[in-house]
């Protein structure tokens, strides 16, 4: 009920004037509290605090710079980025320091009940905007802006608020501070590409999910995995993981269009990259870049030799693992997906034109091989499905509850999500099916009246028919 009204309401306000920036200010606080109730006082906090912080940040930068202070922005810049991060820091590992057992760091976390503490949803990125905002600001010299109103619709916008995409303040500063046209073909746009993302995650990513926690919470833990079996559920995460959260990006993109913001894409067909840099330039593209400005390049980049870059990119990809959680699965995947492209780097392959097909079907097989430490989060396990995967004989039986999982539902989600695999990697599925680019609105328009109500009315269906099902990025 709540995205109908707010886009009625939204739409039946004046397109001049602030009425609609205040409309939809006040539903995606509302909606936030709705979902988590007190959890919005952390998220408050972050909000609050960064903007002050950085007026505050400017005037202490403007009057050191005019005491002839050089290099004045470093302090309270660093002083405020530190502060914006304490509550993702608290409230994201503190509970996993609880449950690390290691006696110090247990018992102090249980003095203070950190066991029983409750992620913030969407804490994550709200930090990440946040941060970028202060930055940013920095970086130009001048807040980006003079309302606390504008700063706080760009933060709690309900379409990227709970798991993105990163947006910058700067790509959005005009379409929050001036009056929004939406016209008939973006409004079609938007309701497309929300159409899509919306199939993605409940047609296919639900349905092979099933397949995926068969084999990592059954068979494995049982002993009755066979390299078949690891295989069909690899393929099956990979799948799940990546029309789930390309899912929610596509939704968030079209919930933007209809409101008037033009959001940056997120995923690019990944599972078609020819490397694993290349794999990272198309997935999660926000986050990639975010890591990127305010972690590579500050640390160096590639501008003072090798090592120099190398040591930035094991930072950059330590601190991508944190972001997901301080856990032992999460180091490993990113100790390997840090491995890969430094082995790129010294090579010469990440720019190599040779052997795409062969490069990308490794790629491939790296990825599936790369996504199970992720999914398991333990190293024993991990070990398990790897020694399945590779040392097992194919003719091995397929454990029972993979194949109770194969229904004829979940094998369609595993042959249409396989695709992503053989994809073009120029365009993306919503451009191959409603439009030959992105800004081609006509096009997306007529096909979208085609396709995207029959694609509504089926994921709806299929809705309605499944238990509830959040997207697997909210526990990030």
């Amino acid at each position: 009920m709540f995205l109908p009204v707010t886009l009625l309401v939204y739409h039946l306000l004046p397109v001049h004037g602030r009425t609609r920036n205040w409309w939809l200010l006040l539903a995606s606080v509302l909606f936030y509290w709705w979902g988590v109730g007190g959890e919005i006082v952390a998220i408050s906090f972050v909000a609050v605090f960064s903007f002050v912080a950085t007026w505050v940040s400017w005037y202490i930068t403007k009057k050191r710079v005019q005491s002839g202070h050089p290099g004045a922005a470093r302090v309270p810049l660093a002083l405020t980025v530190a502060i914006i991060l304490i509550p993702l820091l608290v409230f994201k590992y503190i509970p996993q320091a609880a449950e690390s057992g290691v006696p110090g760091f247990t018992r102090l976390a249980d003095s203070f009940g950190a066991a029983d503490w409750i992620l913030p949803l969407g804490i994550s990125f709200f930090t990440f905007h946040a941060v970028s905002f202060a930055v940013d600001s920095a970086r130009t010299g001048f807040p980006l802006t003079r309302s606390f109103p504008s700063y706080l619709m760009y933060l709690f916008v309900f379409p990227h608020q709970i798991a993105g995409p990163i947006v910058r303040y700067a790509e959005i500063k005009e379409e929050i501070e001036n009056p929004r046209v939406i016209t008939p073909s973006r409004l079609g746009y938007g309701a497309s590409r929300f159409t899509w993302g919306l199939a993605k995650k409940v047609l296919i990513a639900d349905n092979a999910g099933l397949v995926a926690n068969a084999m990592f919470d059954s068979a494995a833990y049982s002993g009755q995995l066979s390299a078949p079996g690891a295989w069909i559920g690899a393929i099956a995460y990979a799948i799940q993981i990546y029309f789930d959260f390309s899912g929610y990006s596509d939704m968030a993109i079209g919930l933007a269009a209809m409101l008037g913001f033009h959001f940056p894409e997120n995923f690019r067909s990944p599972y078609a990259s020819h490397s694993i840099s290349d794999f990272w330039r198309r997935w999660h593209i926000t986050l990639t870049r975010w890591f990127r400005d305010y972690v590579y390049i500050p640390l160096g980049g590639n501008r003072r030799g090798a090592v120099v870059e190398y040591g930035a990119l094991l930072v950059v990809f330590a601190l991508t693992s944190l972001w997901h959680g301080a856990l032992v699965g999460f180091l490993i995947w990113g100790g390997l997906q840090a491995a890969a492209m430094l082995i790129e780097r010294a090579t010469g392959l990440r720019d190599s034109k040779r052997f795409l097909l062969v490069r990308r079907i490794l790629t491939a097989f790296f990825i599936l091989f790369a996504w199970v430490p992720f999914r398991t989060t333990d190293f024993e396990h991990s070990v398990e499905i790897w020694r399945a995967m590779l040392f097992r004989y194919p003719a091995d039986f397929v454990a029972p509850q993979i194949l109770t999982s194969l229904t004829s539902l979940s094998i369609a989600a595993l042959i249409l999500g396989a695709l992503a695999f053989f994809a073009s990697s120029k365009r993306t599925g919503f451009e191959r099916v409603f439009a030959p680019t992105e800004g081609n609105l006509a096009v997306s328009k007529v096909r979208g009246w085609a396709v995207a109500p029959v694609l509504f009315v089926v994921t709806i269906a299929g809705v309605l028919l499944s238990d509830f099902s959040p997207f697997l990025y909210f526990q990030f």
